[in-house]
């Protein structure tokens, strides 16, 4: 008796469902949910990734899919990350959406500009980056248009490159966001999440070529300063002449490397790394005025001795702190 139940409930399920049972609904229902829109992408470019404005240009075709009459997605979306807005070229590929045979319309949209995103350079330069293009519906909230991704979703140039860094695998993604705000409207709350489509192209600089970059010349200096230890306490003259042209050195190659990067209220990776070569010289300057305070008293052997233990402990103890920098930052 209850499995008789059961497949009549099976049977009377699908003939609901069946396509009979469609065209058996008044014509004049209005559609149940939101306009479903179908959404893709062809990334074709990433032009001039530009760290001090937080900015980077990409060439984009967008395409939609839409059942409904009456409406046109491709011209009433809008950009949420835009830098410079008024740059933009945007091009209707049809002057009008086309009917495809199953009866849905069709678009594509190309647009050449520069996006925003506040890059987060913590790590650098071993950092990783997201680069967004972020686009909603001006017009329709998330409960009358509602984007879905594309069969194909997000499909990347193959011969795309960005200069400096290695692109990852890009991904398509939609979701729904909310605005804590009426935007001053005085009528009752209305809804105000819409559907937005996020692109997310990951890069990361080549750690090994950066490395060499900006490594090896501090490294140079580091060296260079540790000779100080290595002249005998008597050289007063040249042991201080070495610390303080690689404190020098050490100051130059910091403002050379800030003026690639953008005004930021916390210590990057590489600040700290100079950081610690600043602590290294002056430490290594402090221990030439102690020897020097030796030889006063002449004690040669201690002095000698100071500077040898000074020279293993400093050097290994800034070598260790910069490898432990790094590793957290890989």
């Amino acid at each position: 008796m209850i499995r008789s139940i059961l497949a009549a409930q099976t049977i009377l399920l699908l003939l609901a469902a069946s396509p009979m049972a469609a065209q058996a609904a008044p014509k004049g229902r209005a559609p149940a949910g939101p306009v479903r829109v179908s959404v893709g992408a062809f990334l074709n470019d990433i032009q001039n990734l530009d760290l001090k404005s937080h900015s980077y240009g990409v060439d984009i075709y967008l395409w939609f899919r839409w059942k409904e009459k009456g409406i046109d997605p491709a011209a009433t979306f809008e950009f949420m990350n835009p830098y410079e807005l008024w740059g933009h070229v945007r091009t209707r590929i049809y002057p009008e959406p086309i009917r495809l045979p199953d009866g849905s319309y069709y678009q594509v949209v190309r647009n050449q500009g520069r996006f925003s995103r506040k890059l987060k350079l913590y790590d650098y330069p071993f950092d990783e980056q997201n680069l967004t293009v972020e686009l909603e519906d001006m017009d329709m909230t998330s409960d009358k248009l509602a984007y879905e991704a594309d069969a194909r979703g997000l499909i990347v140039n193959p011969s795309l490159e960005l200069p400096g860094f290695t692109i990852g695998r890009p991904e398509f993604k939609v979701s729904e966001v909310s605005y804590a705000t009426n935007f001053g409207d005085p009528r009752p709350p209305p809804k105000t999440a819409h559907s937005r489509v996020t692109i997310n192209i990951p890069i990361a600089r080549p750690a090994m070529t950066y490395g060499v970059k900006l490594l090896l010349p501090i490294l140079s200096v580091i060296f260079c300063a540790a000779l100080m230890f290595l002249f005998h306490p008597k050289h007063v003259d040249s042991r201080v002449g070495i610390g303080i042209t690689a404190l020098l050195t050490i100051v130059a190659l910091q403002i050379t490397l800030n003026g690639d990067l953008p005004e930021v209220a916390y210590l990057v990776l590489m600040d700290k790394i100079y950081l610690g070569a600043y602590l290294y010289v002056i430490a290594g300057l402090a221990v030439v005025v102690k020897t020097t305070w030796l030889l006063e008293s002449k004690d040669y052997a201690r002095a000698v001795r100071l500077d040898r233990r000074s020279l293993v402990f400093l050097t290994l103890l800034y070598l260790a702190a910069t490898v432990i920098l790094i590793y957290r930052s890989v």
